[in-house]
């Protein structure tokens, strides 16, 4: 994995720190990148992507020991199934009906508790912007 990593980021001309937890292979990939040269984010951001893919093509996991945050949960199904989302969502939301706890982290947007089945509609965040449907 670190090799293909080296790869991607000289490919993206960004460097990547690796930090790991040698024993247990996971992966913490820092991508070094300056958010005030032109273009640069976003190249850091589809750097991650790809390094995400390959962990998960390789037979690795998108998941660590702090579980699926803002960065990575777009990833979900990559790994994950339609299935397997809608349980994990239905089990967050027997758990916390109110979406208190980590709102908007670990599940893909916009997959809200008390979702109503149906037709696809549009969720008010993902119209102004702030979520994206997977």
């Amino acid at each position: 994995m670190l090799e293909r990593i080296d790869e991607l980021s000289r490919e993206h001309g960004l460097r990547v720190a690796n930090v790991f937890h040698a024993g247990d292979g996971n992966l913490h990939p820092l991508v070094c990148y300056d958010a005030s040269v032109a273009g640069e984010p976003e190249r850091a951001e589809e750097l991650a992507g790809l390094i995400v893919a390959a962990c998960v093509d390789a037979g690795g996991s998108i998941t660590g020991e702090h579980g699926v945050g803002v960065d990575k949960k777009r990833y979900m199904p990559r790994m994950f199934g339609e299935g397997d989302l809608d349980a994990f969502q239905r089990l967050r939301c027997a758990f916390d009906p109110a979406g208190l706890a980590n709102p908007g982290k670990v599940m893909p947007t916009p997959r809200l508790c008390g979702g109503v089945p149906g037709p696809y509609r549009q969720h008010p965040l993902e119209a102004a912007g702030v979520a994206e449907r997977f």
